[in-house]
């Protein structure tokens, strides 16, 4: 039959975020329950315990109304009568409220301070103010405490809101009172305050003013007398000669360019034949004169061709230049010879040239930089001028302003602005009552849900915070995906939780531990149900088993794990009566940890001396020691006690003589084995079986330790028929689709045992 094209599978984006799965979520934190738990029962106790400790805090509160001062009129209106918004106001109340002084005028005018009751209390608080007398350190504590317990909150518009708490209800009314009145005293005292501060603005104006004038006048004569002094020391280039001055120094630089073309072509004439330092060994005295001599006449050249209209001196001072010039090379010459003997004559000249083209290089240069002096002033002297009229300007507005003030403040009449300032009764601002302090009829503190809560709220984010961090270092396997993965082998069943078991164990431990005779336990032979969700999964187990790997179910096997606590003994006893129910054959179930034999307490079966040792040890199946059971199919060899050690009874011969003489009689043998990373006894039967089931606690396996004993167990013979999941109750509530509560299943129903 013909089929359509395939479709493409959707490309997989492994940027992708993953999803949160709250059912992963909410089943890790229930493993985790008691990290979640307990924070949060602390947390909460701590926060009850807070709720009923701490003392009722009473709160009176007095509301004040802020009108704004008027202000003065005229240049008094700029006299500062205190703050003129409510925001500012506030800020200078609340430093009021620092002030040691203010609230010691308050708690006097509360008459706290004489009050038995308050001093008594305020005694017992005081004991921490060492080194003062009793009565300072019971006004030190009261005033401490007021400056602690008392705020100033703005309200809309110029209401402040003054609140007091205080422990006893009365107290806090009374001091609430007593700090407004004192806030209404405080602003009395600023008016009269403000009214003198007006009469001394008034005089410090006028000299204020006096004295800005005077600066003002000093400053324009300075910037004159500057003025004109700048001026004076010119330059010698103006309007008239500015071309011309411009025209002589593009001259210049073209010589003393020409000049360094022909220092670069004398020094070629002698380079490599003498040395760099040999033109300065030339000079001497005479020779430093002469050069100096010739700079200073090429600036006079220089002021000559600018002052000079007619050229008459500039030709005198060239004829000097020259001159200068062949007293200066007659003087090189003479010191070339006393020198530089070992040169030849020929490059004693081109030396001699070279310090003469040097020479006129450095006038030529005396006379470009005096030049560009004389150009570079006059052009900043122009670009300044009408700065400088600008700023004389200005000055002489400022002195006009100033002038104009001092005048103008001259003529108010002092005496009329200090009379409307008297007049003026809301000058610095003025409190009005709106309402009373109010006596509390309840306390306002501790809010006693809210810190419940609060604690409730604080232990759940700790305890979540908790889980997240266990949770994200734990290194135990927890899904059926990642054992497949990890250890390459399938997942035949997944058990859960058997919490009945635990509760009969933990019964056990209890009775043991107070001396009392442990109560029997009718163990998993009485409640291992077929209809329970443990037993049915046993059951899926079982046609897992007998499938595997395509062949028949084997005859042997053994039930090994990493370490110990990982349900191994359980799950043996488990499967072999699910193998006895299903096969409806002789299962023989063999406890063969010799060392800590927990077999029979899993079946509830009690101990016994004779068993598995003394058949290992004789080398002689007794068929006397093996015990039967309610049911028909299942018997028990429980592991017995020996003189003998167990490292020397399980040895592969032992072994495989006991599982010769075990299968010719039964048709399974289940074994219950020893963890095999502890010791090897679940190496040498895994040789000798024909399968091993690797038991792993889900939650509770280290990855590494499941890996690694699966790794040494298929190097004794690869024969691990795969995984059994234990405690999946905690971890993995669903396998593939199953759930343990399906179909009206509970936990009393099925009797579930760990």
């Amino acid at each position: 039959m013909s089929t359509g094209p395939a479709v493409p599978n959707p490309p997989i984006n492994p940027y992708a975020t993953p999803s949160i799965d709250l059912r992963d979520i909410a089943r890790m934190l229930w493993r985790r329950r008691w990290l979640l738990v307990v924070p949060w029962f602390a947390a909460a106790l701590v926060g009850l315990t807070f709720a009923l400790l701490l003392p009722p805090v009473y709160t009176s509160t007095v509301v004040l109304f802020f009108e704004k001062p008027q202000p003065l009129a005229g240049t008094l209106g700029g006299v500062s009568s205190g703050p003129t918004n409510a925001d500012a106001q506030a800020d200078v109340m609340r430093e009021q409220l620092k002030s040691s002084l203010f609230l010691g005028s308050v708690i006097t005018a509360s008459g706290l301070r004489d009050d038995e009751g308050t001093r008594a209390w305020a005694k017992k608080g005081a004991r921490e103010y060492a080194g003062l007398s009793e009565s300072e350190s019971i006004d030190r504590f009261m005033i401490d405490h007021a400056r602690e317990h008392t705020s100033i909150r703005k309200a809309k518009g110029n209401v402040f809101q003054i609140t007091v708490e205080d422990f006893d209800r009365d107290r806090a009314r009374r001091l609430a009172e007593s700090v407004a009145n004192q806030f209404i005293l405080t602003s009395k005292a600023a008016q009269l305050e403000a009214v003198r501060a007006t009469q001394e603005f008034s005089l410090e104006q006028e000299r204020s003013y006096r004295l800005r004038l005077d600066e003002a006048e000093g400053r324009l004569e300075a910037y004159r007398r500057n003025a004109l002094t700048t001026s004076m020391a010119s330059s010698s280039v103006g309007p008239t000669n500015l071309s011309r001055a411009q025209s002589l120094l593009a001259q210049t630089d073209y010589e003393a360019e020409d000049l360094r073309s022909r220092l670069r072509m004398l020094k070629a004439r002698w380079s490599g034949q003498a040395q760099e330092r040999d033109p300065d060994l030339l000079s001497n005295a005479q020779v430093v004169s002469l050069a100096t001599q010739i700079v200073t006449l090429e600036r006079q050249i220089a002021t000559a061709q600018l002052s000079d209209a007619g050229q008459e001196n500039v030709g005198a001072l060239r004829l000097a230049i020259v001159r200068k010039h062949n007293e200066l090379e007659v003087e090189l010459g003479a010191g070339a010879g006393q020198a530089l003997p070992n040169l030849s004559d020929d490059i004693r000249q081109a030396l001699v040239s070279y310090r003469l083209a040097q020479a006129d290089l450095a006038g030529v240069e005396a006379r470009r930089v005096w030049l560009g002096t004389q150009v570079d002033t006059y052009q900043r002297g122009v670009i300044d001028t009408p700065d400088r009229q600008l700023e004389e300007q200005h000055l002489t507005q400022e002195v006009e302003n100033a002038r104009r003030l001092y005048d103008s403040f001259r003529q108010q009449s002092a005496i009329a602005s200090i009379a409307e300032a008297f007049e003026n009764a809301k000058l610095s601002g003025r409190f009005e009552l709106i309402e009373p302090a109010t006596r509390p009829l309840s306390p306002s503190k501790p809010n006693r849900p809210l810190l419940v809560m609060l604690g409730m709220v604080a232990g759940l984010l700790v305890g979540a915070a908790t889980v997240l961090v266990v949770e994200q270092h734990d290194q135990s396997v927890r899904n059926a995906d990642e054992i497949e993965n990890l250890l390459g082998l399938p997942v035949l069943g997944a058990i859960p939780r058997v919490e009945e078991l635990q509760r009969s164990r933990r019964r056990s431990r209890s009775a043991t531990a107070a001396g009392l005779p442990a109560v029997r336990d009718h163990g998993l032979l009485h409640r291992l149900k077929v209809e329970s969700p443990l037993g049915l999964e046993f059951r899926r187990t079982y046609l897992k088993l007998a499938r595997v790997r395509g062949r028949q179910l084997p005859r042997s096997i053994v039930v090994t794990s990493s370490t110990r606590g990982e349900g191994k003994t359980t799950t043996s006893a488990c499967l072999g009566i699910t193998l006895a129910r299903e096969l409806r054959q002789k299962v023989l179930l063999v406890d063969f940890d010799l060392r800590s034999p927990a077999l029979h307490r899993a079946l509830g079966l009690p101990s016994s001396s004779w068993g598995l040792a003394q058949m290992l040890h004789h080398r002689h199946f007794d068929d006397r020691f093996i015990r039967a059971t309610v049911l028909p199919d299942l018997e028990f060899l429980p592991a017995g006690k020996s003189e003998r050690p167990a490292s020397e009874l399980v040895d592969t011969d032992s072994v495989e003589w006991f599982l010769k003489e075990a299968t010719s009689r039964y048709a399974m043998v289940l074994i219950d084995s020893a963890p095999n990373l502890a010791v090897p006894d679940s190496l040498i039967l895994g040789r000798a079986a024909e399968g091993v089931l690797y038991v792993i606690k889900a939650g509770s396996t280290i990855r590494k330790a499941a890996e690694y004993g699966v790794k040494v167990q298929r190097e004794a013979r690869d024969n691990v028929l795969g995984v059994l999941i234990n405690d999946s109750g905690e971890v993995l509530p669903q396998y593939y689709g199953y759930r343990y509560n399906y179909y009206g299943y509970s936990e009393e129903a099925a009797g579930t045992e760990g």
